[in-house]
């Protein structure tokens, strides 16, 4: 097949013609638009809007998942809490099989869970002054706070 007759190239010109006519810069036409002020806050707008579309979808997918889970969370607080009185019915049940009188047992589990409860509000308390941010409202209200430097240039 002779290359001067080549039809890859559309219009019936060469392949090598072609790659030359591709190589060639484009000479603007005389209908394309000229940028403009209001073209470029036209664009810059247009991008600002997909932007913000994009964050709002990604806001709703947050707000979604975020639902999700924290139905799932409350599906497993509620499963831990039916195992765990499951467990304490079973060691009832077992402590009256050995021998234990049933009220003797649920008062135990009662008794246990009382001083469990007690010790967890006594850390609560505790943990209290965590909540106040004491030293930050100290260092606000001194004036002498605000005379040091604390070695910034």
């Amino acid at each position: 097949m002779d290359i001067a007759h080549d039809p890859v190239a559309p219009g019936g010109a060469t392949a090598a013609s072609a790659r030359q006519q591709n190589r060639r810069p484009r000479e603007p036409s005389a209908d394309a638009p000229k940028p403009s002020v209001s073209q470029f806050v036209e664009d810059i707008r247009a991008a600002f809007n997909a932007r913000f579309y994009l964050f709002e979808l990604e806001a709703k997918r947050a707000a979604w998942s975020a639902a999700y889970m924290l139905a799932m969370a409350v599906g497993a607080a509620l499963l831990g809490i039916t195992a765990w009185l499951i467990l304490i019915g079973a060691l009832i049940v077992g402590a009256v099989a050995v021998g234990v009188p049933w009220v003797v047992a649920v008062a135990s589990a009662i008794a246990l869970h009382a001083l469990a409860v007690f010790f967890l509000l006594r850390r609560i308390r505790a943990m209290v002054d965590n909540l106040t941010f004491a030293a930050t409202r100290r260092t606000l209200s001194n004036k002498e706070s605000q005379k040091v430097d604390y070695g910034r240039a």
